[in-house]
């Protein structure tokens, strides 16, 4: 194995622990929402509110030039630490939804040095076709996000808490994986001066501008489709036969995880296609499920989770393709920048996204509820269809 690969599966393996602790909140709302007697918007604040940190971090990691100005592998374990001690105090010291909200929303602050800069570090290594690298990242980086579920799916967490702290430590353990076995690429590129401005004068550039707002559209849909997808099938009771409770958290991890082949594959297929045919394409396949979700409540068990997984795979695979399409065109001395800012927005539209469709939830029912993201990809899908790039 070179040491490019080797390089890569390091910080995929990274991202892989360090995302665990992004949805310990997600998926604890069940057992939650009946302790601390929540609604289903109030039990939607404890992902809403990683989001919401996320986009805090991601405004002051981009506005300090973080990403940039420090050397990228402390900024990831520093940042993998900070993100593990306040999940950790989550599971310790929240005994409410207020307490709770607070620290999962510092525990999203800190991820801001996490997930950006893990692409900044691929990025360091490679200097050409890097959408399909960035494919095995986000695939690694989705199976992360869905590792509090499979916890639970197969019973290697007694209860909520120990949940929480086992993500904790998978998150220690991934940030020092970066900073102690790790290297400096050979594409590291020199510090830039210091400017607060850049991360939006970024967005000058209309291919950049144009890729991004494509990216907002593909966040629209994919956050609350990953974090309301136990809800839909807890309230799917008419399913003939009903899919039991208890298998719920399964079909939920094995929808994100589906993320895995999905972003490999779809980077794969870039380096033929290139990355702005893979995201279109993506973005019209979970474009569709979502305008003909209303069609999949109600349906045999046997039929539902099939046709789930088959929208858990396309709803991601698009991810990684903007994140290339991002470094390849933004100023290469603000790739960092580029990258956390470009994700800071996008989970903000996450924060409207999620809350929105619960609500729709309680006003006109499951069965239409997720009906409501499709303008996302098809936002994307206009802005990307008028971006003009080569292959790469």
């Amino acid at each position: 194995m070179t040491k490019s690969n080797k390089a890569l599966v390091l910080v995929s393996a990274s991202i892989l622990l360090g995302a665990s602790v992004w949805f310990t909140g997600t998926a604890a709302a069940a057992v939650l929402k009946l302790r601390w007697h929540l609604t289903e918007v109030e039990a939607s604040g404890l992902t809403i509110a990683v989001q919401a940190g996320f986009i805090a971090g991601t405004l002051l990691y981009a506005v300090l030039n973080v990403a940039d100005l420090f050397r990228t592998r402390t900024v990831f374990f520093a940042s993998a630490v900070g993100a593990a001690l306040f999940n950790a105090g989550f599971a310790l010291l929240s005994n409410g939804l207020g307490s709770a909200v607070v620290l999962r929303f510092l525990t999203g602050v800190m991820l801001a040095g996490v997930y950006p800069v893990a692409m900044k570090i691929v990025a360091q290594w490679f200097n050409e076709r890097i959408g399909w690298r960035l494919g095995l990242l986000l695939g690694a980086m989705t199976f992360g996000t869905a590792t509090p579920h499979f916890l639970l799916s197969i019973g290697a967490a007694p209860d909520w808490r120990a949940l929480t702290l086992i993500a904790s430590g998978l998150c220690v353990a991934g940030g020092a994986i970066v900073r102690f076995v790790l290297t400096d690429g050979p594409y590291l590129r020199e510090t830039p001066r210091f400017d607060p401005l850049e991360a939006f004068r970024i967005f000058r550039y209309r291919p950049f501008r144009l890729q991004a707002v494509g990216y907002f559209g593909h966040m629209w849909e994919l956050y609350a489709f990953w974090s309301l997808l136990g809800s839909f099938l807890a309230a799917d009771a008419g399913t003939r036969p009903p899919l039991a409770a208890a298998r719920i958290p399964a079909v939920v991890f094995l929808t994100i995880a589906l993320g895995v082949p999905s972003c490999i594959l779809g980077g794969w297929v870039s380096r033929r296609t290139g990355e702005k045919a893979v995201a279109l394409a993506s973005l019209a396949a979970s474009g569709t499920f979502c305008a003909l979700s209303p069609l999949l409540f109600g349906l045999p068990a046997g039929v539902l989770v099939p046709l789930l997984l088959i929208w858990g795979f396309f709803v991601v695979s698009d991810s990684p393709q903007f994140s290339a399409l991002a470094t390849r065109t933004c100023p290469p001395e603000y790739t960092g920048t580029a990258l956390t800012i470009q994700n800071g927005i996008g989970f903000a539209v996450t924060v409207v996204s999620i809350p929105f469709i619960a609500w729709v939830s309680k006003h006109v029912g499951w069965r239409w509820a997720f009906s409501f993201l499709t303008i996302g990809p098809l936002v994307g899908a206009w802005s990307l269809a008028r971006l003009r790039i080569g292959r790469g």
